[in-house]
């Protein structure tokens, strides 16, 4: 008995995780916007809700696939790449001693 409940736990905390990461890659606005529900419902569910869905999934057998682990770890990779990455990456502009239309004065 014991170990059934830490196992459950255990696969609430993962679903729990997984969760709370789509509701972050989706964006509580966009989710609330589909429940019909105000964004404020959305990051209190996080709190006291999510928890209690979480550990019925695990209960019911319902787990998270490695596969689904997976997949958003791709998306998360692929919106750092286009978002964050592509900003490091850009050119720098040459420091003012390297221009080449520097205007020198004589005296």
């Amino acid at each position: 008995m014991d170990n059934t409940i830490k196992r459950n736990k255990a696969n609430a905390r993962q679903i729990e995780s997984w969760l709370l990461s789509q509701v972050a890659i989706i964006g509580g606005r966009n989710v609330a916007k589909a429940i019909g529900v105000d964004e404020s419902q959305v990051s209190r569910w996080k709190v006291s809700w999510f928890p209690k869905i979480s550990m019925l999934l695990s209960v019911l057998e319902y787990g998270v696939v490695d596969d689904d682990i997976a997949r958003v770890s791709k998306q998360v990779a692929l919106y750092l790449e286009e978002n964050i990455l592509t900003n490091v990456r850009k050119a720098k502009r040459p420091a003012a001693t390297e221009r080449q239309d520097q205007i020198t004065l004589d005296f």
